[in-house]
């Protein structure tokens, strides 16, 4: 116990030992103990001077007085009044004196007086802790008329009291002993108020004072009607009380403060999580400014954002006056701009006294500024100098970082609105297809479609958003250059979003009314990033890839022509020509027939270009015609000699008349150039179609993928362009033109749809 000694002064003649020293308890005038289970001397007051509360202390009557350590003031107090009573108890040793009773009326109060202190212990609030020790000066230490006053700035009031004058005040703290006690902080004995230079008594009647000071804001008082009425044993009886109250006093505002602090704190904290359910920075403000006033207790909260370079008041107390914060520029906006600026709270206990505040009201005079991350500033003004202290501006600070978060919160989920109502404007204005799709586990999963996409495709938005569109418009047929089955995500372009991949290119995709082409456009999300999200502009460009195919197709006839021109009529020409200039010389007449069949030929030549010529035109409106009735007028069309036709059976098929009399005349024409003149010749029906076959030679194998070439010919008369002709009628009807050999060994054109 040496260290809670130190200081501590007992008087004169008083040893304050250890047992360490060599003396026994048993040899002390008081003994001090820290464990209350520990063994108490028989004969020696002891004082408990402990952590544990009275009310957990075995058996308390053990000690002559109970001290919670650390009040070394209670400690002192108690251990001069042991020693003081023991004094008293008469003469003789220190043995004698410990083997005597200590039966005496003082020693009895002293004791009750710390078994009392158990219920001063048990008080929950100030009000209930005056009330109980009113109560024990009454029944232990026998006061008549006993009060405690509290100073709250403008005088004393009365916190409690035993004759009903609970809430009188304000009484003057600068004259009479009240106000002496409050001052000094010391304690008075007063036998006579009449003989006391400053004792100014409300009543005339009160004639003997105690004194005793209670905290720094409190004093207990003890009046008497008599002279003499209290003694210094009296005194320290009251000193001794007081302190067990002062204690209990800051034990209940302790715990109060912690329990309010942690009440604050848990509101707070609710407070901070329903700042998390707005969705505007407006809302956000005005329920920040709403949590700081009720739960923080601010005058005045205000939040000022920053804008084009100013502070711009956002939001501020209700009770505010309408003028109560103003726009201010940063680079002249006082503790505002520095605190923003700067990122650091500052607390300011008087604007007066600062050289950079700029109070927008003169009775502004203690201010708290917080910043809100890179936002604004919070800012709390009170009307009273040094109003905020540390614990406001961690509080204020771990609100203001809730504040923080949200608002980056509000703004990026803002910019993701506007960029979405962007993006979804774009997407449904755009003139060709488009889709919004996810991709996850290889499968695209339609999210949205715009209004050009269910046009071109024919498939509605309904029937596709959320459903896997590769299964739907992915040709199942293989391609000239194949799309692999829905799965392999390595080579569908559409699911390239799922790497973050873009794609440009042609492709074949499936629609309502059958397969087209398009330019695909896929466009990721996140480019570069493996979100699986993204866009597919469908630009359909079949009408455009029909015309460069007919395009490339008239270019080959125009190749086709320009060969027949340089070529082809130019052989028969140069015949004609050279013969006619023969007959001129020689007037040989032989030399003009010579020159007529070359004219003749020409005359052929000139008609087969003009009918490739109508190459893609050849078919107009067909009909169902009867295949022997247009045979045999196609056969009286044409130079067949002795040949013969047969026609198997009725066969009718869907077709343009004319154009199928061309194609059978070229077919005949072809039998009897390279069959001879006696060709027998047979049209029927097969299935799906109908063919024509001759008893002549025959195409041999290697060739019959060529007969139907331009120019391809091995008669000596023939120019090489009836099979062309026969192959583009056909396609222009969608038939299909296979050539093989007959039942007779000739050749057979066999025709399907």
């Amino acid at each position: 116990m040496d260290d809670d000694f130190d200081g501590i002064d007992l008087g004169d003649g008083v040893t304050v030992a250890s047992p360490s020293d060599g003396k026994g308890p048993s040899d002390a005038a008081c003994a001090v103990v820290a464990d209350p289970d520990a063994e108490v001397p028989d004969g020696v007051a002891t004082v408990l001077y402990t952590d544990v509360p009275p009310e957990a202390v075995d058996r308390p009557d053990r000690f002559d007085a109970y001290v919670r350590r650390g009040d070394r003031a209670a400690l002192e107090s108690q251990v001069r009044w042991l020693l003081a009573s023991g004094d008293d108890a008469g003469a003789g040793t220190d043995a004698e004196r410990a083997a005597e009773p200590r039966n005496d009326p003082e020693w009895e109060r002293l004791k009750r007086l710390y078994e009392g202190t158990t219920e001063l212990i048990a008080a929950e609030t100030v009000e209930k802790l005056y009330e109980r020790a009113i109560g024990l000066t009454e029944d232990i230490l026998e006061f008549d008329n006993t009060s405690f006053f509290r100073h709250d700035g403008e005088g004393f009031y009365v916190a409690a009291n035993n004759d009903g004058l609970v809430g009188t005040g304000p009484i003057s703290d600068e004259t009479g002993l009240l106000g002496r006690t409050y001052r000094t902080g010391r304690s008075f004995l007063v036998d006579d108020v009449r003989d006391h230079p400053e004792a100014d008594p409300n009543d005339p009647a009160y004639r003997s004072a105690l004194s005793v000071p209670a905290g720094d804001d409190a004093v207990f008082q003890a009046i008497s009607n008599e002279v003499g009425a209290y003694d210094e044993t009296d005194l320290t009886l009251a000193e001794l009380l007081v302190s067990y109250v002062s204690e209990t006093r800051s034990r209940i505002e302790s715990e109060a403060a912690v329990r309010q602090s942690r009440e604050q704190i848990e509101r707070l904290h609710r407070g901070a999580t329903e700042l998390a359910a707005a969705t505007s920075l407006d809302e956000l403000f005005e329920r920040t400014v709403e949590i700081t006033d009720d739960i923080l207790e601010f005058d005045i909260s205000y939040v000022g954002v920053v804008e084009d370079g100013h502070i711009v008041p956002t939001a501020i107390s209700s009770d505010a006056p309408a003028d109560g914060a103003e726009r201010v520029p940063l680079d002249d906006g006082g503790i505002a701009a520095e605190v923003y600026l700067s990122r650091t709270t500052n607390i300011t206990d008087d604007v007066r006294d600062h050289p950079e505040a700029r109070p927008v009201k003169r009775m502004y005079r203690a201010v708290l500024s917080v910043p809100i991350g890179d936002i604004g500033v919070f800012q709390a003004t009170a009307f009273t100098p040094a109003a905020f202290d540390e614990r406001d501006a961690e509080l204020t600070e771990l609100l203001m970082a809730h504040v923080a978060v949200t608002a980056e919160r509000i703004r990026a989920e803002s910019r993701l609105r506007d960029e979405r109502d962007r993006s979804t404007a774009l997407f449904e204005h755009v003139s060709d297809a488009a889709v919004a799709y996810d991709v996850e586990g290889g499968a695209l999963t339609v999210r949205d479609v715009n209004r050009a996409f269910q046009s071109a495709f024919g498939y509605d938005a309904d029937d596709v958003v959320g459903s896997d569109l590769l299964g739907r418009i992915v040709p199942p047929e293989p391609d000239p250059d194949p799309v692999p089955e829905p799965g392999a995500d390595e080579t569908i372009p559409e699911l390239l979003v799922a790497a973050g991949e873009s794609y440009r290119g042609e492709v074949r995709r499936r629609t309502e009314g059958g397969v087209r082409e398009f330019i695909l456009n896929v466009v990721p999300l996140s480019p570069g990033e493996e979100r699986g999200a993204g866009y597919a502009i469908y630009t359909d460009i079949t009408e455009r890839k029909t015309r460069e195919s007919e395009l490339e197709r008239q270019n080959e006839r125009l190749e086709e022509f320009a060969n027949i021109v340089s070529h082809d009529l130019r052989n028969p020409l140069s015949v004609a020509r050279g013969n006619l200039d023969l007959a001129r010389e020689t007037g040989d007449e032989s030399r003009f027939d010579t020159a007529e069949r070359a004219l003749e030929q020409m005359e052929q030549l000139i008609d087969d270009l003009l009918s490739l010529a109508r190459r893609g035109q050849l078919v107009d409106e067909t009909e169902r015609v009867d295949l022997p009735a247009v045979a045999k007028q196609a056969w009286a069309t044409t130079e067949t000699a002795d040949a013969e036709l047969v026609t198997c059976q009725s066969v009718v098929v869907d077709a343009d008349e004319d154009r199928l009399v061309e194609l059978l005349a070229n077919l005949f024409r072809n039998a009897v150039e390279h069959g001879g003149r006696d060709v027998r010749v047979e049209v029927g029906g097969v299935d799906g179609g109908f063919y024509v076959e001759d008893d002549g030679p025959g195409i041999e194998p290697e060739r019959r993928d060529e007969v139907f070439e331009p120019g391809e010919t091995t008669g000596e008369d023939g120019i090489g362009y009836g099979l062309a002709i026969v192959e583009s009628i056909a396609e222009a009807h969608g038939w299909t033109a296979v050539v093989t050999s007959g039942t007779a060994g000739g050749a057979r054109f066999e025709f399907r749809a």
